[in-house]
């Protein structure tokens, strides 16, 4: 039975590492779902993503397979920086009545340097979206996307799927969701954040 076990957790650990990126991969264009899916999708981001540009700065979403999605988009409101956080009052995909489900939105104001931390890092995490070597996915897990406008006006996403505890898209998802923090009021320094910034920016132009 203990042997059986180790062979499962090996495998397990294996497959996770298999899945472990060390860059985004584009996003299908989720208007050719089709199905249960593109009715998801037809769904959730309009409400998800109310009241965001249609050219964003940097919006971070946060898909998690059973909790409620949330996101965060860094926006210019009459001449300051802020991130506005949503999120749904609960998981779109399993609600029972998908019309009860109500947007949270807050937000905060951002000092100057975290903007442009934020810029910066999305700006490169663009830059390093590939295509995928492999489809390896998990039934269960976080999708995360990463979506920012590049500089001939053109709308890019990317994804990572679930990454390792302290892997560079580890320390990705924890900045963000702290950055998503922020926007709902939590008191967290934007100092610590804009530093946790550059020293993922210097490791992930280093693998460069």
């Amino acid at each position: 039975m203990k042997k059986t076990i180790l062979i499962l957790t090996f495998i397990f650990i294996t497959f996770l590492s298999f899945g472990q990126k060390q860059h985004l991969e584009p996003v299908r264009d989720f208007k050719k779902y089709d199905g249960v899916l593109k009715e998801y999708y037809d769904n959730v981001f309009p409400l998800l993503y109310k009241g965001y540009s249609e050219k964003p700065i940097a919006i971070y979403t946060s898909m998690p397979s059973f909790s409620n999605e949330y996101s965060f988009s860094v926006e210019r409101i009459e001449g300051r920086n802020y991130v506005v956080s949503n999120r749904l009052s609960e998981n779109y995909w399993y609600a029972k009545n998908k019309k009860k489900v109500r947007l949270i939105s807050n937000k905060t104001e951002l000092t100057n340097d975290l903007y442009l931390k934020i810029v910066d890092l999305f700006e490169l995490l663009e830059e390093q979206i590939k295509e995928p070597e492999d489809n390896l996915m998990g039934l269960d897990g976080v999708t995360y996307y990463f979506t920012t406008t590049d500089k001939n006006g053109e709308v890019k996403i990317g994804e990572t799927w679930s990454p390792g505890e302290g892997s560079l898209f580890g320390r990705l998802v924890e900045i963000c969701d702290n950055i998503y923090s922020l926007g709902v009021g939590n008191n967290l320094s934007q100092l610590d954040i804009s530093k946790s910034i550059d020293k993922l920016l210097n490791d992930l132009k280093s693998k460069e």
